[in-house]
């Protein structure tokens, strides 16, 4: 049986058509319906949204979503932080309590036998 993956071009257009609206404080992380982990403090937020993959890499219909991780960090080459999004109906989530500085983001999605898409391009928010 071949490895199942998501497509990730499907995660990095929406991605970087739609992310990170927004700047301030607020609760540590957001999910539109769930909650979140608590991120560290700081001034600002992203709002990153995204869209479901709909077919994995060898074209079949995906089946099984569970969920996406966020990654995060102040470098494009080391997303460090992990935020993990236990449904897959959720794709919207509000990373809050950044630090200024420049954050950078990419997603992917994961299915329920734990086999992770490719990372999303990634995207880049200023935070002042």
């Amino acid at each position: 049986m071949p490895k199942e993956r998501s497509i990730g071009w499907l995660l990095a257009v929406a991605l970087a058509g739609a992310l990170l609206a927004g700047c301030g404080g607020g609760e540590s992380g957001a999910a539109a319906g769930g909650s979140a982990p608590p991120t560290p403090a700081g001034p600002g937020s992203a709002t990153l949204s995204w869209t479901s993959p709909s077919q994995n890499i060898d074209g079949s219909a995906v089946a099984n979503l569970a969920g996406y991780r966020i990654y995060h960090g102040t470098s494009a080459n080391a997303l460090n932080n992990v935020i993990q999004v236990n449904s897959p109906g959720i794709t919207l989530y509000v990373v809050d309590n950044l630090a200024t500085g420049k954050h950078y983001f990419a997603v992917s999605a994961y299915n329920q036998a734990g086999v992770e898409s490719d990372r999303s391009e990634v995207a880049s928010k200023s935070i002042n």
